[in-house]
């Protein structure tokens, strides 16, 4: 049964990763390697928040948010851009007590008088992040977003 045209997200990905599905999300990619037992990944989601959401409040909702489950805020940067980016990152530990850390970058859409929120969630060990930093970079600038019938 069709239920009509979908978001997808897709990437440009390096020859190490591989996109996967998973339940809520619009698209997602994996590293195909794993370090003690942990796989880098990226996640893309898609929301809407009431009213219009401008860089610097969606950088304080996201903040708040962290903090509030126990994650430390380590950067924020708007990048500016049509439609508007904003950037974070975070670290927090496991329950097996190793760093992980997330970059959260969302992309701003004005729909209407509401904010399609398109959030791109790079989740890695921290002692993953030096080999994999430019594959994030380069992932998270290519995402792609296209629709699709189901």
């Amino acid at each position: 049964m069709t239920t009509g045209p979908q978001l997808r997200a897709s990437f440009d990905l390096p020859s190490t990763w591989e996109t996967f599905d998973w339940e809520g999300t619009i698209g997602g990619a994996r590293h195909k390697v794993s370090t003690q037992g942990f796989t880098p990944n990226i996640l893309v989601t898609l929301d809407k928040w009431p009213d219009r959401v401008t860089g610097d409040m969606a950088i304080e909702i996201v903040s708040k948010q962290l903090k509030s489950a126990g994650a430390r805020v380590l950067t924020t940067s708007d990048l500016g851009g049509e439609p508007q980016q904003v950037e974070l990152q975070s670290e927090a530990q496991d329950q097996s007590g190793a760093l992980v850390r997330t970059r959260y970058r969302l992309q701003l859409l004005e729909v209407a008088s509401d904010t399609l929120v398109v959030t791109s969630i790079a989740t890695y060990l921290k002692v993953q992040e030096h080999a994999i930093a430019e594959d994030l970079d380069r992932i998270l600038d290519s995402l792609t977003l296209s629709t699709h019938a189901t």
